[in-house]
């Protein structure tokens, strides 16, 4: 991610200092964060997901066979 904002911040002709220095300075200059902070929609639909599913078991298979010996299991709910 680091690398992502450089290069981006470096096609915009900024340097990471000057870009937060930028960041304090609106933050001064608003009384607050210059941008809105909130989850998306689909942010929101994936927090609760992953509530939903808390506690569920996972298995995790190493290749596909591991994955038809398990389908293929009788005892397997």
């Amino acid at each position: 991610m680091a690398d992502d904002t450089e290069a981006v911040l470096s096609e915009l002709g900024l340097n990471p200092t000057t870009a937060i220095n930028m960041f304090y300075k609106r933050i001064v200059a608003n009384g607050a964060l210059p941008f809105n902070v909130s989850l998306s929609e689909e942010e929101r639909a994936n927090l609760r997901f992953l509530k939903a599913t808390e506690g569920t078991p996972v298995t995790e298979f190493k290749d596909a066979k591991e994955v038809a010996d398990w389908l293929n299991d009788p005892d397997e709910d």
